[in-house]
């Protein structure tokens, strides 16, 4: 099941949130820096050993001081240079490998911020049609409680039409 949160991630109870990482997964700046912070000194410890990663990557470690959640799982979405650098296939790949290990991991429950949407430049209309789309199919075969979460109020309402919209094809197609 889909919902959307017009709230902070750290304030939702779930088994696992997203953070979305810089391939270094180490603390950046906007939510991953507030991810790691809450989390701890040890959740960058953790995340030293599984080295640099490529954009499109998922890596969960645990929660460690986070007290909304059990997981982490660290998504390096991939920048927005000129939509012709592969980006849209990137992104897609992230949301169905997010989705992936949460049902490995047996994670139920998954706070999802917008990815790529910030400093990485990524077009929001574009991304949220491509993160929704992903999931829903992937939650046709693996279901699980996805809440998409957002601070802005702009993102929050983009988020509701745009799964609407994918809704209404959808139920059009049956």
């Amino acid at each position: 099941m889909i919902t959307f949160a017009y709230e902070n991630i750290l304030n939702l109870q779930v088994d696992a949130i997203v953070n979305p990482a810089h391939t270094s997964l180490f603390a950046g700046s906007g939510l991953c820096g507030i991810i790691h912070r809450y989390a701890g000194r040890e959740l960058e410890t953790y995340c030293r050993a599984f080295g640099a990663q490529n954009h499109g990557n998922v890596v969960i470690t645990p929660a460690f001081k986070l007290p909304n959640c059990q997981k982490v799982i660290h998504a390096c979405g991939p920048r927005w240079i000129d939509g012709n650098q592969n980006e849209e296939a990137t992104l897609e790949h992230l949301y169905t490998r997010i989705i992936e290990l949460a049902a490995q991991e047996e994670i139920s429950s998954i706070a999802i911020p917008a990815i790529s949407t910030g400093i990485y430049g990524f077009p929001f209309e574009k991304a949220t049609r491509i993160a929704l789309k992903a999931c829903l199919e992937m939650l046709e075969k693996t279901p699980m409680d996805l809440i998409f979460v957002n601070n802005e109020s702009k993102k929050h309402e983009g988020y509701q039409e745009i799964y609407r919209e994918l809704s209404l094809k959808k139920g059009n197609q049956s």
